[in-house]
């Protein structure tokens, strides 16, 4: 049988490969291939926005279930006999990554400016300053009852504007821009406060003082912050990568001995510093489907319905940038209980692997008890009283109980009624 003819990859490698290496999806060297059941092979990541559109091969349609693993023969054949043409490959979506950090980034920067393309980023923009008690996440949403008239006119003021705002807690200088997304005004009749509807859009940081506006509300100076980017390597590896086996690589057996214990105690340490942002985010999402799944239908709902669909950070077909990273990391931030001083400190924070590490600890802490961000769900803040509540219900209960077998309520009734 005559072998396949060979493909040239591009000009600047010089080397070719068999066309049994190449995708059927985008017509060039396997990347981190694929092979699905029906014995095709495609690119992890072309195969991934593949099934995000029909759980089917892209070649002869039959059916491909999700979760498939790399093929690590085809990887390892084409790493060692087509170096060159691999690394070009390798260069070509570094690149694209890059533009991708870039696009997301101009987007942002169009958020800020929130259509005016006059206005300098960099000195910061004035906003009416919304003072509330509980910390505001970014990408959130919120309803503001109106309770003063000084809030009901700067929500006029910001009207007339931007139909932006700023919340931060009292005496802070980090917060949130929301943008009014509608006022429910107060119905005729009715002693009700009007409802205003936000939708989070950015931190900000004050850059200096606010002054009081003659309406009774502040207005303040604030500039647009974002977490600190992720590199571009860390980016290009996949979710499903783990850290190297700490017990000395090719079944090399660990020295025994102090010497045994630093250097398990270093690789260990290394093995952490190697985690990568995109698998800490795909562990915490495993660990929340996990409490999703114990709390039921009506449960998955009512999260649904208070914290929204999760950001496309990890979805097939999606992008994985630093932005997306650190809009993830503030959902599943606000997807589970946290403190007020939590909440301000990851909110100062533009550490996103951080953030992403701190909800997969509390997620694994937690275990089987409770910890997402439910209706109701805030007595598990409290423990405490939560016990005590219980107790007491449990004490009266077993009074009850004891009262009828020595019969109380039988004796009673006859004097009452008798």
């Amino acid at each position: 049988m005559a072998a396949a003819e060979p493909r040239v990859l591009e000009e600047e490698t010089g080397e070719a490969f068999p066309g049994s290496l190449e995708c059927a999806i985008c017509i060039k060297l396997l990347l981190d291939p694929v092979s699905v059941p029906c014995g095709h092979t495609f690119c992890r990541g072309c195969l991934e926005q593949s099934l995000s559109y029909r759980n089917l091969c892209a070649v002869c349609r039959a059916p491909v279930p999700t979760g498939q693993a790399v093929n690590i023969l085809i990887r390892s054949m084409i790493t060692e006999q087509y170096p060159r043409a691999l690394a070009a490959r390798r260069r070509e979506q570094e690149e694209e990554l890059r533009h991708s950090e870039r696009a997301a980034e101009e987007e942002r920067l169009q958020e800020v400016r929130g259509g005016n393309t006059d206005g300098n980023v960099t000195q910061g923009s004035i906003f009416p300053i919304v003072r509330r008690s509980r910390p505001l996440l970014p990408h959130g949403r919120a309803e503001f009852e109106l309770l003063t008239h000084a809030e009901q006119r700067l929500v006029h003021y910001a009207l007339q504007g931007g139909r932006r705002v700023v919340v931060l807690p009292p005496s802070d200088e980090v917060g949130v821009c929301l943008a009014i997304e509608n006022l429910r005004p107060t119905p005729a009749g009715t002693q009700q406060a009007p409802l205003l509807h936000l939708a989070g859009k950015f931190r900000v940081r004050l850059l200096e003082q606010p002054e009081l506006h003659e309406d009774g509300f502040e207005l303040g100076r604030c500039e647009a912050f974002f977490d600190t980017p992720l590199p571009v390597a860390e980016l290009l590896l996949s979710p499903e990568s783990s850290p190297p086996s700490l017990d000395g690589g090719e079944g090399a057996p660990a020295p025994e001995g102090p010497q045994g214990e630093r250097a398990a105690q270093g690789s260990g340490e290394a093995a952490v510093a190697r985690e990568t942002a995109p698998a800490i985010a795909a562990a915490a999402m495993q660990l929340l489907e996990r409490q999703l799944t114990a709390c039921g239908g009506s449960g998955r709902h009512a999260f649904a319905q208070v914290c929204g669909e999760a950001p496309p950070a990890l979805r097939p077909g999606s992008a994985t940038t630093s932005a997306s990273l650190e809009q993830l990391s503030f959902w599943l931030l606000g997807a589970i209980i946290t403190s007020d001083a939590d909440r301000r400190r990851w909110l100062a924070s533009t550490d996103t692997r951080g953030r992403l590490a701190e909800c997969r600890a509390r997620l694994q802490a937690a275990g089987n008890r409770p910890v997402l961000n439910l209706p109701g769900a805030d007595s598990w803040m409290h423990p405490g009283q939560s016990s005590l509540s219980s107790l007491a219900l449990l004490l009266a209960i077993l009074v009850v109980f004891a009262a009828k077998a020595l019969g109380l309520f039988d004796d009673w009734g006859r004097r009452r009624f008798g």
